[in-house]
């Protein structure tokens, strides 16, 4: 079958409002392809759109189940989630997070799923004998220190105090890109340790609901990561993605340029953060702003699709 064609005649139904017919053809796919997550994530949506709740969940469940067959546990997170978000009271559901989470090494959230079930249910054994289990763990034990912390010395602070490091010349967001300016990378200007768990668990779990289009839950999520400097410029990067998907020009442009204040970052991200930042500015009615940020954006990778922008908006 045409799993294309089929989807773009369900997104014609769904534009002229003809909801019921949009889920027939949705259900062809799933009928066909059961483990299809787009086509029963599109179902799900309809489901609810025509107020089929029980419906709605039933999709998403599958979809959560199916993110756990493939190990996208946060993604599993995220629908089960959004399951809750329909039926508060589902237990099935908090206890599945609460595996996700186990399995993840999140004990924390862990501890909270099965404390918000036992104050729905309880006696219920299974998260009783779960929390038991938990708070028997022994603590991690703390590597021992074989030097003081303070003699401790980080490689991005290694120059000797009397001849400090030379700072390289920052490409400022909304002038001419220096012609001798070398491209640093960003992970380079940041601290080199990965995000930790619960960083990585908050950035993907953003990432599942941006993409179900749960724009408020992804923005929490984040926000939550966005603590973290080693991810901060990608979470500041969906932070403004999520706000235009809103409406929320003004939030979105603000959250570039909080993007746009972190040092060290490739031409290539400035590249990208600069077409963001125009897009936001177009959509917000600041069309000269809007020129500069795609004119920058041209300067730092002429592959980019600012050309197109620029000559659109000089037709205008």
């Amino acid at each position: 079958m045409d799993k294309d064609k089929i989807f773009k005649t369900a997104q014609q139904y769904i534009l002229k409002g003809q909801t019921e017919k949009a889920i027939k053809e949705y259900q062809k796919v799933v009928k066909a392809t059961p483990k299809d997550i787009r086509a029963r994530l599109k179902l799900g949506d309809l489901y609810l759109k025509g107020g089929e709740n029980e419906k709605a969940i039933e999709e998403y469940l599958r979809v959560a189940e199916l993110y756990e067959e493939e190990d996208l546990n946060s993604r599993a997170i995220s629908s089960y989630k959004k399951v809750l978000s329909l039926n508060p009271k589902l237990i099935d559901a908090f206890h599945k997070i609460a595996e996700l989470y186990l399995k993840e090494g999140l004990q924390g959230d862990a501890k909270n799923c099965y404390q918000s079930i036992l104050k729905m249910r309880p006696h219920d054994q299974k998260a009783l004998e779960a929390l038991k289990g938990l708070q028997q763990e022994p603590p991690p034990k703390e590597a021992p220190k074989r030097f003081p912390q303070e003699e401790i010395v980080s490689p991005m602070n290694s120059a000797p105090p009397s001849e400090p490091e030379e700072q390289e010349e920052e490409i400022p967001l909304t002038s001419p890109l220096p012609s001798d300016a070398q491209e640093t990378s960003f992970e380079a200007a940041e601290p080199s340790s990965p995000p930790d768990k619960d960083t990585e668990m908050h950035y993907h779990l953003g990432v599942a609901y941006k993409e179900m289009e749960l724009y408020d839950y992804a923005i929490s999520e984040f926000e939550q990561a966005a603590l973290n400097p080693t991810i901060k410029f990608d979470s500041y990067i969906m932070l403004g993605d999520c706000f235009m998907e809103k409406g929320a020009y003004d939030k979105s442009i603000e959250h570039y340029r909080m993007a746009s204040e972190i040092r060290g970052l490739s031409k290539e991200k400035l590249a990208r953060l600069n077409l963001n930042l125009g897009v936001a500015y177009e959509a917000n009615g600041m069309i000269s702003e809007a020129m500069d940020a795609y004119r920058l954006a041209l300067q730092l990778d002429s592959s980019s699709e600012a050309q197109e922008r620029i000559k659109q908006l000089q037709q205008k």
